[in-house]
């Protein structure tokens, strides 16, 4: 998705090396990147194998404009949609004022940034208030909190949400971008077994790609009038092959919680809108905290999805016995700096119950810009990473060699 190739000139590996740290030992040059670019096209290519996709908040900023010269920002990554929820906060208050009823989001929304900053300093993202101001708002007891009440708290959460629905309300370039090129590479070729993309972004640019190829993709919504979220449909998964999974790991803008009387009964469902869910109904973001009827809501069961996809089985007769063994997965990550402790949980424990998993982390920058990434792969043979100016493979920690050969013949799709 991003439009900077894995691999870099010896110039850019010589200028990271005299970059590095004093304390640090600079890297040795131990990997060849035409290789490891060529091992990568390789699984892309596969027919055969199971192939999934972890897209992350960094996708959107791999859109370029017409020219393919620079990203059009189309939608913010997490540290920029902080800043811009923070500053949303501040013009609904002053566009309150006068009224009955004037609003503090914006003080309120600085004490809770105050209370979710870490011991090192580091400045919380819209994510990390969210969590915790949901844990404190579904508390038992209605004593109030940093001098906000309940309804206060509720009503800061369905603000914070609502502007982030319409930073995320954006469509794709009428140009063909790297959205475009990913379905184009899904429908390219017949699989076996279906491509899953897993992806913790809110908005709906894959689904715009895939309805302008057009390729048919499941995401866990059934029904016509107004799609709703059907678990056995996902738990059983009959789909044919040549149907995408994508499975929407932190909600949608276009998923809203209904709750509804049934004759005397009151029953509460996911539906899959047109457009964007009202404001105070829309599923973002979870909070991982234990929901009621939890089986049924949508963030676990596309966490189960994730799991499943490292432990799926196939049968292979050895001696005529057709004993069951683990096949071999390949998740491709892109666009994610492994920053949610929660997916990285589930990421790492999936590579390592299945050892012929095999995982490639595509990072935008260098090496060095990436130390989760690079500590998670010394530790995790089956988990490389590729940066820019060098790769963690089989937990080795490495630069690029400069002058590596054949490196022109992977640039065109590289660039894509």
């Amino acid at each position: 998705m991003s439009t900077t190739p894995i691999a870099a000139s010896s110039a850019t590996t010589a200028g990271s090396t005299a970059a590095a740290s004093a304390t640090t030992p600079p890297l040795e040059p131990l990997h060849d990147a035409a290789q490891q670019a060529r091992n990568l096209r390789l699984v892309l290519q596969d027919d055969k194998q199971r192939i999934g996709c972890f897209l992350g908040a960094g996708c959107p900023l791999g859109i370029y404009d017409a020219a393919g010269t620079k990203s059009i920002t189309l939608i913010p990554a997490v540290v920029e949609l902080t800043k811009q929820v923070a500053e949303g906060l501040l013009v609904a208050d002053k566009a309150s004022e006068g009224t009955s009823e004037p609003t503090q989001f914006r003080t309120q929304w600085d004490s809770w940034c105050k209370e979710c900053q870490t011991d090192g300093g580091k400045k919380p993202t819209v994510e990390d208030v969210l969590t915790e101001l949901r844990a404190i708002a579904n508390r038992r007891g209605n004593a109030d909190f940093l001098g906000m009440s309940k309804k206060a708290l509720t009503d800061l959460d369905e603000k914070i949400c609502s502007l982030i629905t319409e930073r995320m309300k954006k469509t794709l370039p009428t140009h063909r971008c790297s959205y475009n090129h990913f379905a184009s590479w899904i429908g390219g070729v017949y699989r076996s077994c279906p491509v899953e993309i897993f992806t913790p972004n809110y908005d709906l640019l894959f689904e715009q790609a895939f309805e302008q190829h057009p390729l048919p993709h499941f995401d866990g919504f059934v029904g016509s009038r107004e799609p709703w979220f059907d678990l056995s449909s996902i738990e059983h998964d009959a789909i044919p092959a040549r149907w995408t999974r994508l499975w929407k790991l932190h909600g949608s803008i276009n998923w809203e919680k209904r709750e509804e009387t049934v004759g005397t009964v009151q029953v509460a469902r996911v539906v899959r809108v047109t457009g964007e869910a009202k404001e105070g109904k829309v599923m973002i973001f979870p909070s991982h905290l234990k929901y009621d009827q939890s089986r049924r809501m949508p963030y676990l069961a596309m966490l189960d999805r994730l799991k499943a996809f490292f432990h799926g089985s196939i049968a292979k007769a050895r001696g005529g016995s057709g004993r069951q063994e683990e096949d071999a997965p390949r998740l491709i990550i892109c666009g994610y700096s492994f920053l949610d402790d929660h997916l990285n949980e589930v990421l790492l424990d999936g590579l390592r119950g299945n050892r012929n998993a095999q995982c490639f982390a595509l990072m935008y920058s260098n090496l060095e810009d990436h130390p989760r990434a690079v500590q998670y792969a010394e530790k995790q043979a089956n988990l490389t990473v590729l940066a820019k100016n060098g790769a963690v493979v089989g937990t080795r920690v490495g630069l690029y060699r400069p002058g590596t050969p054949n490196i022109k013949e992977h640039l065109p799709w590289l660039y894509e």
